[in-house]
């Protein structure tokens, strides 16, 4: 049984501290990203890479949000 974990936005409240996207978080994404395109191999790297940059944008987001509401 294949079970899919669901994809959260990220909510940042604490802006005093750089942030790193934690390696379990980027693995779900890699994995949903994976079964998009009907769980083929060979694109695990890609699928890494790519979790890790939406996972970061979301981060970098926020915080220039949080930023502007200083």
């Amino acid at each position: 049984m294949i079970t899919t974990n669901t994809y959260t936005p990220l909510k940042i409240t604490d802006m005093s501290a750089p942030r790193q996207v934690p390696e379990s978080e980027i693995a779900a994404r890699a994995y949903e990203i994976f079964l998009s395109h009907g769980a083929s191999d060979g694109h695990d790297l890609d699928d890494w890479l790519q979790a890790e940059r939406e996972r970061g944008a979301e981060i970098a987001d926020a915080i220039k949000a949080g930023s502007a509401k200083a």
